[in-house]
């Protein structure tokens, strides 16, 4: 196992509070043939001299200078450099713990058909932290039920995977995965501009299309900081239009690569499940009043793709919170939602 090369890539803009967190996250991994491959994308604070003082102190460590492009670009740059034979992805704010890397790649080489190695996160709060269990309990899976089990649910959860609706976009961040360089190398990368915080995910529904093997560890390595300045906690006044623009895409994948209809009813329910994403954002614009921002998602409501995927979706493995939002949601009962949002809200917040 130790001939292996492992590459990470890390994507860095304006982190200079936290790279050093990640960075010694990194270096200090039990499994030590690694590539760290520090993605500077244009930072305009310190983090473009600790990138430096890393690369000078580690020679494990290789930098990259960039303009500034947004993450997917970052992740391109890193992909498109990385040498190793497998590759991991961490962003510059995160970090993960000392056994990730030397697990993961255990779990790879235990089957020559495993070409991804995925596991579960914790969220990061100020002030408390909350584990995500993508499947629950360790998985491997091949075939058939690869496809199924982790490839279609980039596209959204169907079935008794609606009783857990709060995972609907879990399985589909870059990060929290164990890739073969060469599968990694099939993603494509959408501007954070065009589609939102939604770009990895597209990178994955390439990059995963017709995996052969994937091995789920349910152990939380991967840190996923959550604080005020990152992406999805401020106000996106485009977030309608990119999500718009996102959707499209995903329904061009499933025609490009001739995915069965049970692509298109995962789809249908990322969108209506995404009502609460789109709602929150509202909320979170802090120059508009209650009325205004409900007024904003009664008119989200009456879009008619967003209203559609609402009668479509089967409300009944859902828990009772959720069965309620949805009534409310496809039912247009925009003030109703705007009480759930403000609740919503302040459990984000304490990390509830």
């Amino acid at each position: 196992m130790d001939n292996k090369i492992v590459s990470i890539v890390v994507p860095i803009y304006n982190v200079e509070k936290y790279l050093d967190d990640c960075v010694k996250s990194l270096i200090g991994q039990s499994y030590e043939n690694l590539e760290i491959i520090l993605v500077d994308d244009g930072s305009n604070d310190a983090s473009s001299k600790i990138c430096d003082d890393y690369a000078n102190r580690d020679e494990r460590v290789r930098v990259i200078h960039k303009e500034n492009g947004g993450p997917s670009s970052s992740r391109e740059f890193g992909i498109n450099a990385a040498t190793g034979d497998y590759l991991m992805i961490v962003d510059g704010d995160d970090w993960i713990d000392e056994e990730t890397v030397e697990t993961c790649l255990s779990a790879m080489l235990s089957d020559e058909r495993c070409e991804c190695v995925m596991f579960s996160y914790v969220k990061e709060y100020p002030e408390s932290s909350v584990p995500v269990h993508v499947i629950d309990g360790d998985r491997a899976y091949y075939g058939e039920e690869a496809e199924d089990k982790v490839y279609r649910r980039l596209f959204g959860l169907v079935g008794d995977e609606l009783a857990h609706p709060e995972r609907l976009a879990a399985m589909g961040s870059c990060c929290m995965k164990l890739y073969k360089t060469e599968i990694a190398g099939r993603g494509k990368y959408y501007h954070t501009n065009e589609v939102g915080s939604a770009e990895d995910a597209l990178f994955c529904m390439h990059a995963l299309h017709g995996v052969e093997g994937v091995v789920y560890i349910d152990k939380p390595f991967y840190h996923y900081r959550k604080t005020d300045s990152s992406i999805t906690a401020t106000y996106r006044p485009r977030l309608r239009e990119q999500w718009n623009r996102l959707y499209d895409i995903m329904e061009s994948i499933i025609d490009e690569k001739k995915l069965t209809p049970k692509y298109r009813e995962a789809h249908s329910n990322y969108i209506a499940l995404n009502v609460i994403g789109a709602g929150l954002n509202e909320f979170s614009n802090k120059s508009a009043g209650f009325w205004k921002r409900k007024d904003r998602i009664k008119e989200y409501l009456s879009d008619e793709r967003v209203h559609n995927a609402l009668v479509e979706l089967d409300r009944s493995k859902m828990p009772i919170k959720w069965k309620m939002f949805m009534f409310f949601a496809k039912h247009k009962m925009a003030f109703m939602l705007s009480l759930m949002y403000g609740v919503i809200q302040i459990l984000k917040k304490k990390g509830n």
